[in-house]
């Protein structure tokens, strides 16, 4: 019986402990139906996964529309939680990062390369000319003149197969490596005047610039 009584009291002190997750939450809110009507925050717990409206509060949290979120949250049990009231309270521990959104035409410009990974200096400096219309990007990769298409949403940036003309220079180096790259791009972002290129893994694949 003492040993009954302690599972259970064991039971009961990890159903009522405090835990942390990490919250991705969505650059807008969406009407939704919870007890009646209302808008919701859109939350997902990794990047793969579908977005859900969130019904519920989070204390200490100042959302601002226009910006993507990844949040570090307590979940705190509740005790006799009413009959229309989630059983779980959500407390800020940490903002882990804070992004802008970013739309179709930040990119529409001429960019020049001044980095790539893989190579410590660039002996030319490829160009990326983002169209709207088609959404195209061609310019030049160190040797040869390029096109290729993308595709944006939001943060997201993906490039198609890329065609080039077919002169050979002495050095193919920049092209060679500037090729190999765009592929593995997977989102981008913009400070100022400066074009950031990652991957999936938010390593930065190029770096260029506008004027």
């Amino acid at each position: 019986m003492k040993y009954l009584f302690l599972l259970i009291a064991m039971s009961c002190t990890s159903n009522n402990e405090v835990q942390s997750k990490v919250l991705i939450v969505a650059d807008h809110i969406e009407n939704c139906i919870g007890v009646g009507p209302q808008s919701c925050m859109l939350v997902k717990e990794n990047p793969e996964d579908e977005w859900t409206f969130f019904y519920d509060q989070i204390e200490g949290f100042e959302y601002e529309e226009g910006y993507t979120y990844e949040l570090l949250v307590n979940e705190i049990p509740v005790e006799n939680p009413a009959a229309d009231a989630s059983s779980i309270r959500y407390k800020l521990k940490n903002i882990i990062s804070k992004i802008p959104t970013l739309y179709d035409s930040d990119l529409i410009k001429e960019w020049t390369v001044i980095k790539i990974k893989g190579l410590e200096q660039l002996s030319n400096s490829p160009t990326m000319i983002f169209e709207k219309k088609d959404a195209k990007v061609a310019g030049f990769a160190g040797c040869n003149n390029y096109f290729a298409t993308y595709n944006v949403s939001g943060n997201a940036l993906s490039f198609g197969p890329a065609g080039a003309t077919r002169k050979l220079c002495p050095d193919m180096s920049v092209e060679d490596v500037f090729f190999k790259n765009l592929p593995n791009i997977s989102r981008f972002e913009i400070v100022k005047k400066e074009l950031y290129l990652y991957d999936k893994n938010d390593e930065l694949l190029i770096l260029a610039i506008s004027q």
